[in-house]
């Protein structure tokens, strides 16, 4: 879209980091070539890599954990304040030992070196046993259902006695538009073709806004 409306020339950079790093583990290149969807390279100085549940690497396009295996130079120390050591080993190095766990989901490209953001870990979505995060389905209702459709919201439901993670899609429609049955099957169909049957929402229901952050998360 960008080159389209701006023309080829612009220098596109797609970034992932944090604030509590001052940094990007993924970073853009000018050098590199710019794929849909991906962040071109891994930052400068950065050992990152996609971890398996298990907690080792994963080196085949898989999706998993986002962890940087190897000190860095913005790293921080700690968090300020007296449990700001505590509260900062909870938030980073409680998932896997001595590793940094970033809290996103993504997989890397194996063919060009580039990241794909799938989500946030404690979002993942596991129907059936299939981890997958919510960017997944989010970038389907973009890519062919963005007239309809102006916000949505994926979660997992696994209410007591469920014996199975059902996913929940919630949409915020586009002015005029209602959800309607035929829209339903058009989503579900459409995310059984592009994905698999096991990433199909077992529920699709319409809803007035999304909830938000104060800065529009």
């Amino acid at each position: 879209y960008v080159y389209a409306a701006f023309g080829p020339d612009i220098n596109l950079g797609s970034i992932t980091g944090g604030t509590d790093i001052i940094s990007l583990f993924g970073a853009p290149s000018p050098l590199s070539p710019v794929y849909t969807g991906e962040i071109q390279q891994k930052g400068l100085g950065m050992s990152i890599f996609a971890f398996s549940p298990s907690g080792t690497p994963l080196t085949d396009s898989s999706p998993g954990d986002l962890i940087c295996s190897r000190p860095f130079p913005s790293q921080p120390v700690s968090f300020f304040g007296p449990s700001g050591l505590t509260k900062y080993r909870e938030s980073y190095f409680e998932l896997f030992p001595n590793v940094w766990h970033h809290g996103d989901f993504v997989r890397f490209n194996e063919r060009t070196g580039g990241m794909v953001m799938l989500g946030r870990s404690d979002g993942i979505l596991k129907p059936s046993g299939v981890r997958f995060g919510s960017a997944e389905i989010y970038n389907i209702l973009l890519k062919y259902f963005s007239a309809d459709v102006e916000d949505a919201l994926c979660i997992g439901r696994r209410r007591e006695g469920d014996d199975d993670e059902v996913v929940v899609l919630f949409l915020k429609m586009a002015g005029g538009r209602v959800l309607g049955e035929e829209l339903r099957e058009g989503i579900r169909a459409c995310v059984r073709r592009e994905l698999s049957a096991r990433h199909v929402p077992g529920v699709i229901e319409e809803c007035v806004e999304i909830p938000v952050t104060t800065n529009g998360k």
